[in-house]
């Protein structure tokens, strides 16, 4: 399948969904992206306001009242004078599988990091974390508050030297100089592994904060070669990954993670580290493929 010029964006009523919406507009701006803003209204997985504002449960009125209450949501959101392109669309079937199919051809898939269940108000993490697991393309999921104008807090990326880091990396250092602030690349590494069974310690601490050390540089080395034009800070985080990783977000205005990486001290394995810092981390997490 051919590749748009596409950012989808998943509107479920929510107010993580507007944020969501925001951060994009914000991004297609910088880089002249169209948005395909997307209201699934499948059974069981349309916002309740959908069956509220219907007329009645025929499909004609309920794809009416999506249409609806997906433009509300694109018009409170989206400044008239910003100059981005905003498509909108209702797909008839399950959140998470509407936007994981709209995703396939587009460039990145954008979500919040939690919805609103139908029949009650309950938050729902299952669409964004599948979401993240299977679009195949960069997954950015956001949370408030809402950032600063204009933001000019760094873009945070984990490296543990393994090929989807630097990918993520790489990525990092795009968004970093469009948006014309520093990028701080961390990696974290655990100051005391766990000792043999005689309880000796398996290894030097120093030896491993040297090692550390040379996985940094080299991933700074290899990822940013052709990005000699932004300010880049390297961290040695002495912390578990996810941890570190979530306590540094604290003063980024985006985290960047590869979605795969090296298991062990300071991995960065999506269902694990991966899992937790788009679960926990107080910015909108970027997952890359």
């Amino acid at each position: 399948m051919e590749t748009t010029s596409d950012i989808v964006v998943g509107i479920d009523a929510s107010a993580d969904a507007e944020l969501a919406l925001r951060w994009t507009l914000v991004h297609a701006a910088l880089t002249g992206a169209r948005i395909r803003a997307v209201l699934a209204w499948g059974p069981g997985g349309r916002p309740r306001v959908v069956d509220d504002i219907s007329p009645s449960i025929g499909v004609d009125d309920l794809e009416r009242a999506a249409m609806q209450v997906l433009h509300d949501a694109v018009r409170r959101t989206h400044p008239c004078d910003l100059g981005v392109d905003v498509v909108e669309r209702t797909v008839y079937d399950a959140p998470s599988d509407a936007l994981v199919e709209e995703s396939r051809d587009a460039l990145m898939l954008v979500v919040g990091a939690r919805g609103l269940a139908r029949m009650r108000r309950t938050f729902v993490g299952s669409v964004s974390a599948r979401c993240v697991q299977e679009a195949p393309v960069p997954v950015v999921v956001v949370r408030g508050p809402a950032p600063p104008q204009p933001d000019r807090r760094p873009i945070l990326v984990g490296v543990d030297g393994s090929a989807p880091s630097l990918t993520a990396l790489r990525w990092a250092a795009v968004e970093a100089r469009m948006r014309h602030v520093p990028l701080l690349v961390s990696h974290c590494w655990q100051p005391q592994p766990p000792p043999n069974a005689a309880g000796l310690p398996l290894f030097d601490e120093a030896e491993l904060e040297k090692a550390a050390g040379i996985t940094l540089d080299t991933a700074v080395e290899q990822g940013l070669a052709r990005n000699p034009d932004i300010a880049v800070e390297a961290t040695l985080v002495a912390a578990a990954a996810a941890y570190g990783l979530i306590v540094a977000a604290r003063a980024a205005q985006l985290l960047v993670v590869g979605a795969r990486g090296h298991g062990g001290f300071g991995g960065l394995l999506l269902g694990s580290v991966g899992h937790q810092v788009v679960t926990h981390a107080p910015c909108p997490v970027a997952v890359i493929r």
